[in-house]
């Protein structure tokens, strides 16, 4: 049985994270941290047996692995966090900045680090569905065009999975690497060479992403809708499964969901 810590414990993520592991055989909750610890009671899945603090506070020498849900400030305090205690780190933050994307692959020198913006299978299928489909499709004149849906208290536009979507693109055809987000304000035909991404905020919608390979007559859609977090949530689990006992993955970067999967892209 792996043991295992979450941050941004008493996020949305994290409570789900918390309730699922605990029908997971193989896995134990060892630590559970939030920056409310203190000012709130644990959620559902941390039993009182858990430590529950603030990340800085202590460590339970217990955890294997960390899990990260919350926010990049907060993720780079536990990235150090863990860099310190030589703890392998699950992050599902999304929003980072270039430079900060930078600190978190230095220290995947040091720790082991799996980094992804979307911890479903399916969304991860969709990631190499959406390789194979770009490259198959690479100089057929297809034009290529994203959208996705997200709840209106999300923070960040386009969506981490989106982001991920457009590299992935990107990498398979001689497009424009300036995505166009939204033609607001733009006059005259699409441009051959254009990538549309399109961010729609609303509701209680937990994440939809499609996208559009299209053609002259004929198009593929495809796509992605997640109906709750538990997908999400469990996919995590899994990661933190793969991650435990890992060394860096100095080879190549950061651990990736893919490889979780056995994946190839």
């Amino acid at each position: 049985m792996i043991t295992f810590g979450i941050h941004g414990a008493l996020g949305k993520m994290g409570r789900a994270i918390a309730r699922l592991a605990k029908d997971d055989h193989r896995l134990k909750l060892a630590g559970a941290f939030d920056i409310n610890a203190g000012l709130t009671a644990p959620g559902e899945g941390i039993d009182e047996d858990v430590l529950f603090t603030g990340v800085h506070d202590k460590v339970s020498k217990d955890i294997r692995v960390m899990i990260d849900f919350s926010v990049p400030p907060a993720s780079l305090e536990v990235l150090g966090f863990c860099r310190k205690h030589k703890i392998p780190l699950v992050i599902g933050t999304t929003g980072f900045s270039a430079d900060e994307e930078k600190i978190i692959v230095e220290a995947s020198k040091e720790i082991a680090i799996l980094k992804s913006s979307n911890m479903s299978i399916g969304v991860n299928l969709l990631f190499a569905l959406t390789q194979m489909a770009a490259r198959a499709l690479n100089n057929r004149n297809f034009q290529v065009e994203m959208m996705e849906i997200h709840h209106g208290r999300k923070k960040d536009a386009p969506s981490g999975t989106a982001k991920s979507l457009e590299k992935i693109i990107l990498d398979s055809m001689p497009l424009d690497r300036n995505v166009t987000h939204g033609r607001s304000g733009l006059v005259g035909e699409r441009r051959p060479d254009e990538l549309g991404s399109f961010a729609l905020r609303g509701g209680d919608v937990v994440g939809d992403h499609t996208v559009f390979f299209l053609g002259d007559g004929e198009r593929i859609e495809l796509k992605h809708q997640a109906t709750n977090r538990d997908v999400f949530a469990r996919g995590a689990l899994d990661a933190a499964i793969f991650l435990a006992g890992k060394t860096p993955a100095n080879s190549h970067g950061l651990y990736t969901m893919a490889e979780v999967l056995n994946i190839n892209l």
